[in-house]
């Protein structure tokens, strides 16, 4: 009964630490062998590899929205090109201005185009 009120507290403590739920602080606890610093070390690493994980994903996306371009045609007439990050991040700064590009776009009919250049490395 002690062993286990003493495991509670364990998992209490990593919990408020870490902000983890019940079950996965018990679960991170059995893997570092009751050890709350131990545990709190591998939360911590497994943290980092996602971090780092979700950080090249987007330097990836990045990449391959730079090699992707965008071209705005007014009948066969190019009226603009720019790349995909370019204009994502514009209509995250400015939504209200992205959407009234979009009906300017509709109304003259004009053509959008995307065309992904080839990958040079």
């Amino acid at each position: 009964m002690e062993q286990m009120e003493h495991q509670l507290e364990k998992i209490d403590l990593l919990m408020n630490r870490t902000k983890l739920d019940f079950a996965t602080a018990r679960n991170l606890l059995e893997e570092a062998n009751w050890d709350v610093l131990d545990a709190i070390a591998i939360y911590e690493e497994e943290l980092q590899t996602t971090q780092r994980k979700i950080v090249e994903r987007v330097k990836k996306l990045v990449r391959k929205g730079n090699m992707t371009t965008i071209r705005i045609k007014v009948k066969d007439r190019l009226v603009m090109e720019f790349p995909v990050t370019v204009g994502l991040t514009g209509s995250l700064l400015a939504p209200k201005l992205a959407l009234l590009g979009i009906a300017a776009c509709l109304l003259t009919k004009c053509s959008i185009e995307f065309d992904q250049l080839e990958e040079l490395y």
